[in-house]
């Protein structure tokens, strides 16, 4: 790799904390897996949409799919990814699939209300 220059101020810092192989060292590699994988799944609109309105309201494929104007096939898709990524869960009533969001889904989208961009004005 090649040698890269760094202005002072950053390499005292960098020294107080080990210097530069023990920061890269001290990266939780496991913990960035995850949260990529949730962010690569949450990278759709209509998975967006999806966990917003489960955060308002459970609901079942045909809602979910006059929402995001999806087939259900293609609902049913995003739906699985986001299942899999631990967002939402399923419960049978019946003939009726419900979902709703998991603990850890609600907690992102209660993140992502707490750290909305400002709006332009």
């Amino acid at each position: 790799m090649k040698k890269f220059e760094v202005p002072d101020e950053i390499k005292k810092e960098m020294q107080k904390k080990g210097g530069w192989n023990s920061i890269k060292k001290s990266l939780p590699l496991e913990e960035i897996k995850e949260v990529e994988k949730v962010m690569k799944v949450l990278s759709y609109d209509a998975r967006l949409r999806i966990i917003y309105a489960l955060s308002e309201q459970r609901m079942c494929v045909c809602m979910l799919m006059e929402l995001t104007g999806c087939s259900y096939s293609k609902c049913s898709y995003h739906l699985s990814k986001l299942k899999e990524a631990g967002l939402i869960k399923a419960t049978r009533k019946g003939n009726y699939l419900i979902y709703s969001l998991t603990p850890f889904g609600r907690s992102i989208v209660r993140h992502f209300n707490k750290y909305k961009p400002e709006m332009k004005k």
